[in-house]
């Protein structure tokens, strides 16, 4: 895997959506500027609304979720 897809994944991944890398920056980014025709670009009229999404999560609840999850899969843990 090229340093730059690293780079890339890394800066999806980062935990505080208002540090995480934006849709735009990302199609920018070098590993996927080649793919990236602004002319082509489909633009959504509206946002999205994901009303069945359950509200924020802290850390530490999703580390809590998580960890009940591998319990489920590892009960001898």
């Amino acid at each position: 895997m090229s340093a730059g897809v690293v780079e890339l994944l890394e800066k999806m991944l980062v935990f505080d959506p208002n540090r995480r890398i934006t849709v735009d920056e990302a199609l920018c980014h070098p590993y996927l500027a080649p793919l990236h025709d602004i002319n082509e670009e489909p633009v959504c009229p509206k946002p999205f609304i994901f009303d069945f999404e359950q509200p924020s999560f802290t850390e530490e609840n999703i580390k809590e979720l998580i960890w009940r999850e591998s319990v489920n899969f590892n009960p001898d843990s």
